[in-house]
């Protein structure tokens, strides 16, 4: 994947700065959409948001565009492994393996008693555990969140990125206003000065 990634990022940044946006900001979040685990569907739908702050117009080609470019960038054999693979490999494996053969194994008087006491002490222990009133079990051990954990940092990072997207956009609307408003002012300005040179 890494050398997907070498090879869409710099493409990604070009896009992006022809589209004249924030390719540092855009950029992380559109990758992080796309290297996600989510559907071709999902990732379409999520780039169409992003893309709808960016551009006003042919926002479906653009994301088109994108998803074939990554495609295209993908490994192949990551790209092409067909699911049945894994199933034939597991089958060869399975038929490779020895089956295990069981022998009856006959025991001594002397082990046939231990079996029976070991086995006699085993069912009291169970009878008295029945008898007992069951009381939460506090375990030392500690739940693994890792794959949870994993996930809720990616989806921090992409709802920071789409937080940043969208002060940028807010800050390029503002920017524009302004320059929009001093274009407003120095035109009226230079009417009223032709006003006065008539006079």
């Amino acid at each position: 994947m890494a050398a997907a990634v070498c090879e869409f990022e710099p493409w990604l940044t070009e896009k992006l700065k022809s589209l004249k946006t924030d390719e540092g900001v855009f950029g992380s979040y559109i990758s992080g959409i796309l290297e996600s685990e989510e559907s071709v569907d999902e990732k379409k739908d999520a780039l169409e948001g992003i893309l709808s702050e960016i551009v006003e117009t042919d926002i479906t080609v653009h994301v088109e565009e994108i998803l074939a470019k990554w495609e295209s960038c993908r490994p192949k054999e990551e790209a092409s492994k067909p699911a049945t693979d894994v199933d034939a490999q597991l089958a060869k494996l399975l038929e490779s393996q020895v089956p295990a053969t069981t022998t009856r194994r006959e025991y001594t008087d002397e082990e046939k008693k231990i079996r029976e006491a070991i086995l006699s002490q085993y069912s009291q222990l169970s009878d008295n555990e029945e008898n007992q009133e069951e009381q939460p079990e506090t375990s030392d051990l500690v739940k693994n969140t890792n794959a949870a954990d994993v996930a809720a940092a990616a989806r921090e990072r992409r709802e920071f990125a789409r937080q940043e997207a969208q002060r940028k956009k807010e800050k390029d609307k503002e920017d524009r206003e302004k320059q929009k408003q001093l274009k407003e002012e120095k035109k009226e300005k230079r009417k009223t000065q032709k006003g006065e040179r008539k006079r």
